[in-house]
């Protein structure tokens, strides 16, 4: 008789204590949850920029309130979307060709973007090529973004060669 009496008050112990076990473990992974998604919030990046110059896939932009009706530009959001104010897309990912801005309107498309490293972010808007794929983050001030687009291997060194002859600096 006493060993079922302690069974039963070990019982109802057990219950009461993977109560407090679980909320515990909830807080904990709720908690280191919260701190993973401020490690991509760059309070810098996450703005409304404009493109100000291009030259061979390095964009530089700046820094504006809202997107402007003929410029083209981008508006990072802390939940890893990503506004485009974009002209419409005639390429395909990893062209050599620059795309030619005929004074054309931008629309507006939605995308997403995540950080793949502390000076790279991956963009994708899946109905604009013209803005999809891998961006070195090479400068990142107050006022300026400077992304410069990273291709594969054959066309990088194609790239290189056209930066060297046009005296492009980054």
């Amino acid at each position: 008789m006493l060993i079922l009496a302690v069974l039963k008050l070990y019982d109802k112990s057990v219950v009461f204590m993977k109560k407090p076990i679980s909320i515990c473990i909830f807080s904990l992974l709720m908690t280191c949850g919260i701190k993973a998604q401020d490690r991509t919030a760059n309070p810098l990046l996450l703005q409304t920029w404009n493109l100000n110059k291009m030259d061979t896939y390095i964009y530089t932009y700046e820094k504006q309130d809202g997107f402007e009706a003929r410029r083209e530009g981008l508006r990072f959001q802390k939940n890893g979307k990503i506004t485009g104010n974009l002209i419409k897309s005639t390429l395909k990912y990893d062209a050599l060709e620059e795309p030619v801005i005929k004074n054309e309107k931008a629309d507006r498309y939605i995308g997403s973007w995540k950080k793949a490293s502390d000076s790279t972010v991956t963009i994708v808007f899946p109905s604009n090529t013209n803005m999809t794929g891998t961006f070195i983050i090479s400068k990142l001030t107050e006022n300026q973004l400077k992304l410069k687009k990273v291709f594969s291997a054959d066309i990088e060194k194609k790239m290189d060669s056209i930066r060297k002859t046009k005296n492009i600096t980054e």
